[in-house]
């Protein structure tokens, strides 16, 4: 009798690499100053949780808000 078989299964999608509470600060300085750069928020969120999300992450997670790229 095998055991449980979902360890050995796939994922739809990767884990997260934020948690919910970086999410919060990622669109708490998305909302805070618009015209800051996905970048910028990346590098920041680096210096203040010791580990790093891209740019595209960034760029994900506000999409996932509802924020999206604004024109000037």
């Amino acid at each position: 009798m095998q055991g449980s078989t979902t360890d050995r299964r796939g994922r739809s999608h990767p884990p997260q690499c934020t948690t919910s509470r970086e999410d919060r600060q990622i669109v708490r300085m998305a909302v805070t100053n618009r015209s800051v750069i996905s970048r910028t928020i990346a590098q920041h969120n680096e210096s203040v949780t010791h580990h790093s999300a891209s740019a595209r992450t960034i760029r994900c997670r506000l999409q996932q808000r509802g924020f999206f790229a604004r024109c000037a």
